[in-house]
């Protein structure tokens, strides 16, 4: 039974029970205040609403089938009009409001009923709906009428409470209710709201709320929500809602520009072909569609039905980048295949309707970049050039477009130049389609408005003067104009009452967390005794060094340009050249900065990095990898975590073998960063082959051979590092450089085994280098969302890093060395960590200020020894550090520690491993030393550190 029926019985009884009412109360229609009921002789028109509005709380009351959904329900009644107003006002009124108001009228007869059950059964509804939080859309918005109702959700025209105004609102039901998938969907949707241009949708603000579904598949919104700012999203406790709530559904709401008409629409009255107008929406619409792919957002679903009309007429595109991240879930299986509104997913993930669907989408090409949208505005560029009669004429017509690639031969006669452009944004080849930036360039005549500013800008690239230059600044940076400016903005946002938080970046147990993370990862880098280097946070741009990368740069008040940190590692390669530094090993935790999308702040990552200036290559190496693994391991289980390697020249060697041309390689290191997550050999990866393959195949006309040999080095050459490095060995040629680049891996593995990380060690040789600066040994650090040591999951990204000989080469100049030491580092997403971290880590906090050298003498260098007891040290929280070479001399080992300020040495001697099992101390500045057992090392040094071995007993 639908919800519909079963009211329409309950309004049956209500009208009878009107009738047995109408001789008491009258026939007067005088409309009566509610407050004033309890007092006054009812209407009939009064008694009729108030026993609508008691039979609608029956229906819904707490143990019935649509409990919760009052508010939805009356709202739907009343855009019917099967209830009026007052009923919906009524019914959602508090029980003991109501209760008294229906003693007051119909007292005598409850006190005399036979049935008197009738008039208590549904005070058990205030009880139960108190518990219920309020919905943000019942309370603040007014529906008007339905929009649409697709496969994913109902577009609602709505009229906003507080402002008067109206509105589209979307509700989608999400499949995932975890936290931090909801999370991102709305950080996704919040920063669509903050693209504003002209021909795009604007979208308001966004919220979650949880509805219930009922025994029928109904979805009701009365629901759960809690908003600190326009788009946020406070967790609830499934416990405080009980176990009814086990068809809870999440919801999304999306407040977004209310627009009457879309170009669907247009197109089933577009009878006669207009030459002007088909330009100027066309050109609408590019410049619309060049402003959402200048932000980094493929639309994915760009069709009539997504390009509507605003209130002045004006093209608009919506529904954009909804398809690429949000998880959406099928509400209606009955939905028509012609549907309007919504978007359409299939088991695919393929998104948009048939006919603008790009050719890389339908095949399941695992990167789309923005040309899939230019081929879908080549249909709707034809549809608006070619209008048709019927639905069947279309149908024909575009189904040869776009299976055959046919063109209506009389239409290419009369439109030669359209036709070509057509061509061109069809190609089969994504690279081959002009973008909506380079449309505009040629495409469409020049505005006079755009002569005008080509003129001004030209003007300041050649003109010595630099007044014009400056009156345009100071134009920019108008207060007057930046303040109007603002007030535009924050129109249609509602601004919420004692919940701005716009200046509040984190709340105290945020803040703690986060303190946390900072003092575990600078207590790890202090144990390995690097030196806090604080990074200036901007640069000006007019640095030699210029680098093509998506920075943030700010324009001053004075017309310069600066550029926000986007890395922590450029600046100190630039000091430590400038310094001369032969070895150095330094740390910094601080924030870097990404560009963010529309009129958006900057986005800013906590990252923490870790270099070594100098040293032996794999040997430091190794040490920076132990670092952050101590510090991942700090957060997460060690089973948890997989280390993937791999050595420029060993991909340099792969790209040759393969054949994949030096043009090629940039595009399918792009293609192969898709695998990086997945663990090589695993069923996922293989599986994810399969349409990557079919990508080189398609997009860069790979032959056959190649990508076989590209997937063979794939799915048998990657994986368990003691077995891959064999197998490459056995099947690259042992050219000089790959020779060179397998023994630098297992030598690194040696290393790292002696500081007991021996496991989920994985080589995969067709793992892209994350900066371009990593030429030789590289490095990423991935979470697995599982403990299992089978995990197929993909996995977090939590620390890159490598060596950079490259960028320390390319840096320096002939003012410098001309031999500058070689360099290696790593950078752990701390933000990543705090954010899938769940254990309560407290740092050690036994931070003593004395470095310990472990030296050697003799005995070849003792480098696993010396490893090895230096690791025994970090693991007791003392810092200590060795000299990074495989054989030292003792001279060097006293010059390290002279030039690093260093004055406690532990000398490991091949007599005192082999024979005594003993160690000698030596303190440089008070001239003591002392042979002491290896057991009781740790011990010793704790006791003296405590004087800062200033007491001589301790050396007696």
């Amino acid at each position: 039974m639908t919800i519909l029926c079963f009211l329409q019985d309950i309004f049956v009884v209500g009208n009878q029970i009107e009738t047995d009412y109408e001789d008491v109360y009258g026939e007067s229609s005088e409309p009566l205040s509610f407050e004033s009921v309890a007092h006054d002789q009812p209407s009939q028109p009064v008694a009729r609403d108030l026993i609508l509005a008691h039979l609608l709380r029956i229906a819904c009351a707490s143990k019935g089938p649509f409990a919760d959904a009052l508010p939805e329900i009356t709202s739907e009644l009343l855009n019917l009009g099967i209830v009026s107003e007052t009923v919906r006002d009524l019914a959602v009124k508090p029980s003991a409001v109501f209760d008294k108001t229906l003693n007051c009228i119909f007292g005598k007869h409850i006190v005399s009923s036979k049935i008197s059950k009738f008039w208590t059964m549904a005070s058990d509804f205030g009880e139960h709906s108190s518990s219920i939080p309020s919905s943000r859309y019942l309370n603040d918005f007014e529906e008007l009428q339905p929009l649409g109702h697709g496969g994913f959700g109902h577009v609602v025209l709505c009229k906003n409470k507080l402002d008067g105004r109206q509105y589209a609102v979307k509700k989608i039901r999400l499949k995932d209710k975890s936290l931090p998938v909801n999370d991102r969907i709305l950080r996704e949707v919040a920063t669509l709201s903050r693209l504003q241009h002209q021909h795009v949708v604007r979208y308001y603000q966004a919220w979650f709320e949880t509805g219930i579904v009922g025994s029928h598949g109904d979805a009701f919104w009365g629901s759960k929500t809690g908003l600190s700012s326009s788009f946020s999203y406070d967790n609830t406790s499934s416990s405080e809602f009980g176990p009814q709530n086990k068809l809870d559904s999440t919801y999304l709401y999306i407040q977004m520009e209310y627009c009457p008409r879309t170009l669907r629409q247009m197109f089933e009255s577009y009878n006669n072909l207009d030459k002007e107008l088909a330009w100027h929406l066309f050109r609408q619409i590019v410049e619309g569609l060049s402003h959402i792919h200048g932000q980094g957002i493929i639309h994915r679903d760009l069709t009539p039905n997504n390009i509507f009309f605003g209130a002045r007429n004006d093209i608009k595109i919506g529904d954009f980048g909804l398809a690429k991240f949000l998880k959406l879930e099928q509400l209606d299986q009955d939905v028509d295949a012609g549907e309007t509104v919504g978007v359409s997913v299939d088991r695919t993930g393929q998104v948009g309707t048939y006919f603008y669907t790009a050719p890389e989408i339908e095949q399941g090409w695992p990167k789309i970049d923005e040309k899939a949208d230019m081929y879908s505005l080549a249909v709707v560029f034809f549809e608006l050039w070619h209008p048709f009669d019927t639905a069947m004429e279309r149908h024909v017509v575009l189904s040869d477009l776009k299976q055959k690639g046919e063109l209506p031969a009389n239409w290419v006669a009369e439109f030669p130049e359209q036709a070509s452009l057509l061509r061109r944004l069809m190609s089969a080849s994504p690279s081959d389609r002009p973008s909506a930036t380079e449309l505009l360039q040629h495409a469409f005549p020049p505005r006079m408005e755009y002569d005008m500013l080509d003129n001004i800008l030209r003007t300041i690239h050649s003109s010595e003067d630099t007044s014009i230059y400056e009156k345009l600044v100071n134009a920019i940076f108008d207060e007057d104009m930046l303040s109007s400016k603002g007030i535009q903005e924050s129109v249609g946002r509602p601004k919420l009452v004692g919940q701005d938080t716009s200046s509040i970046l984190f709340t105290d147990v945020c803040s703690a967390n986060r303190d946390q993370v900072v003092e575990v990862a600078t207590e790890v880098f202090r144990k390995h005794c690097a030196k806090h280097l604080e990074i200036i946070p901007m640069r000006m741009l007019d640095e030699r060094l210029q680098l093509n990368r998506n920075t943030v740069k700010l324009l001053t008040p004075g017309g310069d340009m600066v550029e926000l940190c986007h890395e922590l590692r450029f600046p100190f390669v630039k000091w430590a050249i400038t310094n001369q530094k032969s070895f150095f090993k330094r740390y910094e935790i601080s924030y870097v900065y990404r560009r963010a999308i529309g009129h958006s702040p900057p986005n800013r990552y906590l990252q923490g990095d870790f270099d070594i200036i100098g040293g032996a290559a794999t040997l430091t190496e190794a040490e920076v990898i132990k670092a952050t693994v101590d510090i991942v391991t700090r957060f997460f289980q060690s089973e948890s975590c997989d280390i993937h390697l791999n050595h420029g020249d060993l991909l340099e060697a792969i790209w040759s073998w393969t054949g994949i041309k030096p043009e090629h390689r940039q595009k399918v290191s792009d293609l192969l960063s898709l695998l990086g997550s997945l663990r090589p050999q695993s069923s996922e990866r293989k599986s994810k082959w399969v349409v990557i393959r079919r990508q080189l195949r398609q997009e860069l006309n790979l032959s056959e051979a190649t990508v076989n040999r590209l997937q063979t080095v794939g799915l048998r050459f990657c994986g368990i590092a003691d077995h891959a490095l064999p197998r490459l060995r056995g099947a690259l040629p042992a050219d000089k450089s790959t020779h060179k680049a397998l023994d630098e891996l297992s030598e690194l593995l040696n290393y790292l085994r002696v500081w007991r990380i021996d496991k989920r060690l994985y080589v995969d040789a067709l793992m892209p280098p994350t900066e371009s600066y990593h030429r030789n040994l590289y490095f990423q650090i991935y979470l697995r969302k599982d403990n299992s040591t089978v995990s197929l999951m993909e996995g977090t990204l939590l620390a890159v890093g490598g060596r950079y000989d490259y960028l320390v080469h390319h840096m320096s100049d002939s003012e410098h060395k001309l031999n500058p030491p070689g360099a290696v580092g790593t950078s752990l997403a701390l933000e990543t960590i705090l954010m899938h971290s769940s254990v309560d880590i407290k740092p050690h906090r036994n931070d003593v200020g004395i470095n310990v050298l472990v030296c050697s003498r003799g005995g070849g260098g003792l480098l696993v020894e010396r490893m090895e007891l230096v690791a025994e040290l970090w693991e007791e929280n003392i810092k200590a550090e060795l000299v990074p070479l495989c054989d030292p001399s003792l001279t060097e080992q006293y010059e390290y520690a002279s030039e690093h300020d260093i004055k406690c040495l532990v000398i490991v001697t091949d007599t005192g491993v082999t024979q005594k099992g003993s160690v000698k101390v030596r303190h440089l500045e008070l001239k003591k030393e002392k042979e002491v057992e290896r057991e009781t090392l740790v011990k010793f040094l704790l006791d003296a550190m405590e004087t800062q071995f200033r007491n001589l007993s301790i050396w007696n």
